[in-house]
């Protein structure tokens, strides 16, 4: 496998290059800033909707964590990436796009229920 040294201060353009479709989707972001992660920088970001509630982890290796939870049914879509570059990151927002949009969960994606939160 090649070593990857992904540029994670570009989750934030990228994101930001699909605003309009986020600001549609009622999609609010938060990135936060690179952590050193125990020498494994990662960079952390959640996004929310009435909707929808997300996460997406990127490691500097490329790895990276796509998990988003349908509020209303607690239907929940998970998928594990290796990105090589903005390319391949383009691919995972597309992929989250039509997942928000229209329901498509992205190809080897993990679909499953969502516990819910104890009301006791």
């Amino acid at each position: 496998m090649p070593i990857v040294n992904f540029p994670l201060d570009e989750l934030r353009p990228a994101v930001t290059a699909r605003a309009e479709t986020w600001e549609r989707l009622g999609l609010e972001w938060e990135i936060r800033p690179v952590a050193p992660n125990h020498g494994k920088p990662v960079v952390v970001s959640g996004f929310e909707s009435a909707a929808w509630l997300g996460s997406l982890l990127i490691w500097i290796s490329g790895e990276a964590e796509l998990d988003a939870v349908r509020v209303a049914d607690n239907h929940a879509v998970s998928k594990h990436y290796d990105l090589t570059g903005l390319d391949d990151l383009e691919v995972l927002l597309g992929e989250l796009d039509a997942l928000l949009t229209d329901g498509r969960a992205p190809d080897a994606a993990v679909i499953h229920q969502h516990p819910s939160p104890s009301t006791s």
